[in-house]
């Protein structure tokens, strides 16, 4: 029996209580202007996985490949959107990178700016330089009056608690500051894992060498308390390392997601050739500086193997084909935005891991963002108001997707 679109997409909201949703740019030099090496093969995917818990709640995967059938703006007109945050009823906030500004949008398309006092001291505090800014929202689980953010600020990354209200804000709490800035490399993503933690993903900050550092905040998957009270920001119980670092040897992970087995996925830009989504498992080291992707492994290296102490990716994509930006996940793929590939790819997935990559949906030019919305659906941001893409009417927009079977 084929099941429908919002009854194959629901349960890994059900079961995952978070997605990975927000995302940013690439490289040393702009995302839309790296080098990549000719001889880089253009997609290819594999790679093993943990095994899944005993009362994993359905089969995984089944689907090989999925087509659009339907697709309509819900909102147009936004100034270079990142995130997307789903309020219970429906609601999607949506952050604005450069104006530093959270819009509340409507399924019949109203939008709204947020006010109050945390809305001015986003707007004042913004550093906005290059991919920095305003960056990941996410809404606590349990609690969805609890808002936390990522922002770049005048003394570097920060993550922010405040209280909605309606469509106002309160004041910001710093839960988490000292994590490095620059121009490009950022980070940004915020999501709620399904152990009730929050994980925030940060970039390199252009000094990839911080990626190997795990005294460093820059480069890692960092793992923390966020459940509106006094010890939001801590460390997680368990996190490997003892402090805040759940996975180090980024380079400026940009979406993130879980399985509904328990199967986490992040997606990452590479620098000259390669694109990665990884499988993250506490501690491992993902590599960068030392290689990218599989570029500078040893011969032979296979998809998702960890071979020296460096964990490598379970797909890779030539840069001109992706530059993977916000990620989501359901009980049958994995959904990636590409900002330089203008598209968005389609990684089936597996009960043993992920089949080979497909492109969903072309043609609105750069993808920021992918999420699964409450009512089960796809929902798109495009990202080309950022300063690297081709304006269209009406950019940048907010849209959604149904996809068959």
């Amino acid at each position: 029996m084929v099941r429908s679109t919002a009854q194959r997409l629901r349960p890994a909201l059900a079961c995952a209580a978070a997605l990975a949703l927000t995302s940013a740019c690439t490289s040393t030099t702009p995302d839309d202007s790296s080098p990549h090496a000719s001889d880089q093969p253009p997609i290819s995917a594999n790679g093993a996985v943990p095994t899944p818990p005993s009362d994993a709640p359905q089969v995984i995967g089944g689907v090989a490949e999925v087509t659009v059938t339907s697709q309509r703006d819900v909102a147009t007109g936004l100034d270079v959107p990142w995130a997307i945050a789903f309020t219970p009823d429906g609601d999607a906030l949506v952050s604005e990178r450069d104006a530093g500004r959270i819009l509340r949008i409507g399924q019949d398309g109203a939008t709204s700016a947020l006010t109050g006092a945390g809305a001015q001291d986003l707007a004042s505090a913004n550093d906005p330089q290059g991919e920095a800014g305003l960056l990941g929202l996410a809404l606590h689980p349990d609690d969805p009056s609890v808002l936390y953010a990522y922002q770049t600020r005048p003394d570097g990354n920060a993550v922010l608690r405040m209280s909605l209200n309606g469509n106002s804000l309160s004041a910001p709490t710093v839960i988490l500051d000292g994590i490095p800035k620059a121009r490009n490399h950022d980070g940004g993503r915020l999501a709620f894992g399904p152990d009730g933690y929050l994980y925030v993903s940060t970039g390199d900050a252009g000094n990839a060498d911080l990626a190997q550092d795990k005294g460093s905040l820059a480069g890692k998957i960092l793992r923390i308390v966020a459940d509106g009270g006094a010890g939001d920001g801590l460390a997680a119980p368990g996190n490997p390392f003892g402090t805040l670092v759940w996975t180090y040897g980024h380079r400026n992970v940009q979406g993130m997601g879980w399985v509904a087995d328990g199967r986490m996925y992040a997606s990452e830009f590479g620098q000259n050739s390669t694109d990665e989504i990884n499988l993250i498992e506490p501690g491992r080291n993902y590599g960068w500086p030392i290689v990218e992707a599989r570029d500078g492994a040893p011969e032979g290296t296979e998809l998702g193997e960890t071979v020296d102490g460096l964990t490598y990716p379970v797909v890779e994509w030539a840069t001109d084909d992706a530059s993977p930006s916000g990620m989501a996940v359901t009980v049958e793929g994995l959904y990636v935005g590409a900002l330089r590939g203008e598209r968005v790819w389609r990684v089936p997935l597996t009960g043993e891991g992920v089949a080979t990559p497909h492109v969903l949906l072309d043609g609105l030019g750069r993808i920021r963002n992918v999420a699964v919305g409450a009512d089960g659906e796809l929902y798109l941001l495009t990202g080309n108001t950022d300063g690297r893409g081709d304006v269209r009417d009406g950019d940048d927009r907010l849209l959604r997707v149904t996809i068959s079977p």
